[in-house]
């Protein structure tokens, strides 16, 4: 069990909180703050920036992780190998997070995601695609929003204030 020994970090800066997670499970996440005194025993905690758990495999992840760890931007580092990120995980987080405002950032087009993903055994796009998915949600009116790298770009989630120089 390698990913249970991944490396989870709290980076703070200026007030702005950023959780990375690697491939940890999110209930060994939650225990890991609670036994630091991050977050006291079932209680919360906000970031600005979360780096989805496991490349958001469902596998690794129960709607109570994104009910007690919430963020104004959520990053999925899946290309859709190993079916990640899996719709199940984005289904979890839509049902916990309902209209509250976010941005959902993917490391590569949702497009080359779910092509990867459709090899996957008994594969349908409107059950299975994060196309379908979104495409059924009116995020825009919620204040929720996808981006999506873009090849040979730099994605860049500036959450301070301009230095003016």
């Amino acid at each position: 069990m390698p990913n249970l020994s991944s490396i989870v970090a709290l980076a703070e800066l200026a007030g702005k909180r950023m959780l990375l997670t690697g491939d940890a499970r999110g209930d060994k996440i939650l225990e890991g703050l609670e036994l630091t005194g991050l977050v006291p025993q079932g209680g919360s905690l906000h970031v600005d920036i979360l780096k989805v758990p496991h490349h958001g495999s469902a596998n690794n992840m129960e709607p109570s992780f994104f009910e007690r760890v919430t963020a104004d931007h959520y990053v999925f580092s899946g290309n859709g190998e190993h079916g990640n990120p899996e719709r199940e995980t984005l289904e979890m987080l839509f049902s916990v997070c309902g209209n509250r405002p976010f941005t959902l950032h993917f490391t590569y087009p949702i497009e080359e995601i779910d092509a990867e993903r459709s090899k996957r055994r008994n594969w349908v796009p409107e059950r299975d695609s994060l196309a379908a998915l979104f495409a059924k949600r009116d995020m825009p009116a919620a204040g929720q929003q996808v981006v999506c790298a873009q090849p040979n770009q730099p994605h860049v989630i500036d959450l301070l204030t301009p230095l003016g120089f």
